[in-house]
């Protein structure tokens, strides 16, 4: 079975591109957070790289949502509708081993490990989630580690989720903060926070999300050696869940974009998240979908990003394993940069020049 978490494109459209090669503008003014407020134009690598970021660093998002949803992460959804293919005995099934452990009478530790092969014998990545039940909601410990083909530890997904409602009910407020770190690298290579809101009106299988999100991305290659980041509030957002379990979000994300120096964003701490520190650079939306089946591998991606000064970004995919491949072009429709990935977001970035840059977990690192 499939997940359908167009939440995954929704919450997060990253960073901003507009058409490359433009010199930059003077800066008129400050907005409310304390960032300039700019026209200028992003050169063509800065413009490659941010809108990838935009599209890939959506399906970061919805890959932390997926556990939510398919129970991989505790009882938040109504269980009602929820169904899982491989059952927690932590055996091998189809690639995936699963295990639940219980804690204590309010706690309990969810493993999942993913693999390379069918046969459970190469580690590719593994979600370990610690769901506490405080009264009131669930507070859940997240972390995610990919690992390559070699079992080397290639990154590090760490996220905290603060949720309250009545639990199996589909309406509860969450709030999650998180970061990435490459390797074995203490320094967070991203931030990012959102705010949602699920309200799922009784006997219903339909609910509605409203939100806000931030998230930062500090990029060290030395063609860019900048920070980049977006503020951004759901718009239009259902979760419509069938009798199988199956998920579909639907709706539509409208973003601010900032940029600045290597390391000057900032990330608020708190909701609404809001980014302070840099250069206001403009606007952007996204749409599309993404699934994940209910062991939480993704499936497919169908993803349609409009930035600024009309540069595009497409990314689809589909398969088992799935490949998937995306393009960036200006206004013009001139290609600035191609990429393929695999389901875990790892992979290659190639700019219009010919050089290219390598993705770990949905961003682009080197």
């Amino acid at each position: 079975m499939r997940t359908r978490l167009t939440v995954a494109l929704l919450t997060a459209l990253a960073l901003a591109a507009c058409s490359g090669g433009g010199g930059n503008s003077s800066v008129p003014n400050q907005n409310s957070n304390g960032n300039s407020q700019t026209t200028q134009s992003l050169t063509t690598q800065e413009s490659a790289q941010t809108g990838s970021e935009a599209a890939l660093s959506s399906v970061e998002q919805g890959d932390e949502e997926n556990g939510l949803y398919n129970g991989n992460m505790g009882i938040t959804l109504a269980g009602m509708y929820r169904t899982t293919q491989s059952a927690p005995d932590g055996t091998c099934h189809n690639g995936v081993e699963k295990t639940v452990t219980v804690i204590s009478p309010t706690e309990k530790k969810y493993d999942v490990k993913y693999f390379y092969d069918k046969a459970c014998t190469q580690l590719a990545r593994e979600v370990v989630s610690d769901v506490v039940n405080n009264g009131s909601g669930e507070i859940i410990t997240r972390v995610a580690t990919n690992y390559n083909h070699s079992a080397l530890l290639i990154s590090t997904r760490r996220t905290n989720f603060s949720i309250t409602g009545t639990l199996g009910s589909g309406n509860f407020t969450e709030t999650a903060i998180g970061s990435l770190t490459i390797g074995t690298s203490s320094t967070p290579a991203t931030q990012h926070g959102r705010s949602f809101t699920v309200s799922t009106a009784s006997g219903s299988n339909v609910s509605t999300i409203t939100g806000n999100s931030g998230h930062v991305v500090n990029n060290g290659n030395p063609k860019v050696d900048e920070s980049f980041g977006h503020s951004a509030i759901l718009s239009n957002v259902t979760k419509t869940t069938d009798s199988s379990g199956n998920i579909t979000f639907a709706g539509g994300r409208n973003g601010t974009f900032y940029k600045g120096a290597l390391g000057s964003l900032t990330l608020s701490s708190a909701p609404p998240f809001t980014i302070s520190g840099g250069t206001q650079i403009g606007t952007g939306s996204v749409n599309g979908t993404v699934d994940f089946d209910n062991d939480g591998e993704l499936t497919a991606i169908n993803v349609t990003a409009a930035l600024l000064d009309g540069d595009t970004v497409a990314l689809s995919g589909s398969g088992d394993p799935i490949t998937i491949n995306g393009t960036v072009k200006d206004s013009g429709g001139n290609v600035l940069a191609t990429v393929v990935l695999d389901g875990y977001g790892d992979g290659i970035i190639t700019y219009a020049n010919g050089t290219q840059g390598v993705v770990t977990d949905w961003h682009i690192v080197a």
